[in-house]
């Protein structure tokens, strides 16, 4: 599986490979992600290519990120049990699909790049009243996976969606 960095958050992780070809391999395809600051607090957001599925982390430090793939490993399978409720098959064949996360730059894809700035400007707007240090953000995540979202994807054997639930397409993904 690739994630694909935006500017900021290669510079932050500072673990990025050269570019790499895009692969089918995960059939759950590729994520991209961006970091960026609510209260001159760091976030980075995620959103899987396939489904805009997105797993949002708050207040991040540079020391959090020493091991990266295993940090966005647990994160993504904390924030799908919350929101799929995996059973004990599902974890395994996710956790099975997600033993080689690869960083590389920005692959640039428009629709993804724009809802994850709609997430961005929703979660800066709304600020969840407490600030960033009270929120629950496996929450706040489910909150942004529930929102109908309008963007042209393909999922379910080359069929377009103009409007979908993330967290719905990725639960036909994952069954």
């Amino acid at each position: 599986m690739t994630i694909y960095c935006s500017k900021k958050l290669e510079t932050f992780l500072g673990q990025i490979a050269p570019t790499i070809q895009p692969t089918d391999h995960s059939i759950f395809g590729d994520w991209n992600g961006h970091l960026f600051t609510i209260d001159r607090k760091k976030c980075l957001i995620f959103m899987n290519n396939r489904t805009c599925y997105s797993v949002l982390m708050t207040n991040i430090k540079k020391k959090d990120t020493k091991d990266f793939g295993q940090v966005f490993r647990e994160r993504l399978i904390k924030q799908l049990d919350h929101d799929i409720k995996l059973n004990e098959g599902q974890e395994i064949k996710l956790r099975r699909n997600l033993i080689d996360i690869k960083l590389t730059k920005s692959n640039n894809d428009k629709k993804i790049l724009g809802t994850i700035n709609h997430h961005v400007e929703n979660l800066k707007y709304n600020n969840f009243q407490d600030g960033i240090e009270n929120w629950d953000e496996v929450y706040v995540t489910g909150l942004l996976n529930g929102y109908l979202v309008r963007t042209k994807i393909l999922h379910d054997r080359q069929k377009r969606r103009d409007f979908f639930r993330p967290i719905e397409i990725m639960e036909e993904l994952i069954k």
